[in-house]
């Protein structure tokens, strides 16, 4: 069985210039928030991060707090096995349920951060694996 837990994260919208991430990171670590996972896209003159955090209310305050729009977002958190195919399976299941998903971060110790259209139904199928 795959162990799923519920999980906040922070959206967070940035400039594509020199210096955006370095002002986040350090809102972020001002208020001795750890950054567990990140991902980071640009297009064009924007983009977005998507960071993960036990503290993601208190980030999205500290980022806010210096002009940079921030959003707490639910995700789940799965920890599957290590081996080939797990993912393939986990998201063949989550297609099967009818259902999308809309951002994957890894953690550092290799579990997945997810948002789906529907992570309270995610969380169900991928505990039946």
């Amino acid at each position: 069985m795959v162990a799923v837990e519920n999980v906040s994260t922070i959206y967070v919208k940035l400039e594509n210039r020199p210096g955006a991430i370095a002002r986040a990171a350090k809102a972020l670590a001002d208020h001795r928030i750890n950054v567990d996972a990140i991902s980071l896209e640009t297009v064009g003159s924007g983009g977005f991060a998507r960071i993960v955090t036990p503290k993601a209310r208190e980030g999205v305050e500290a980022l806010r707090s210096l002009g940079i729009e921030s959003y707490e977002s639910p995700a789940i958190l799965v920890s599957l096995p290590n081996r080939p195919g797990e993912l393939s399976r986990a998201a063949h299941d989550i297609a099967a349920g009818g259902l999308n998903v809309e951002g994957m971060i890894t953690t550092q110790d290799g579990r997945l951060v997810l948002r789906t259209s529907d992570n309270d139904r995610a969380a169900q199928i991928l505990k039946k694996l």
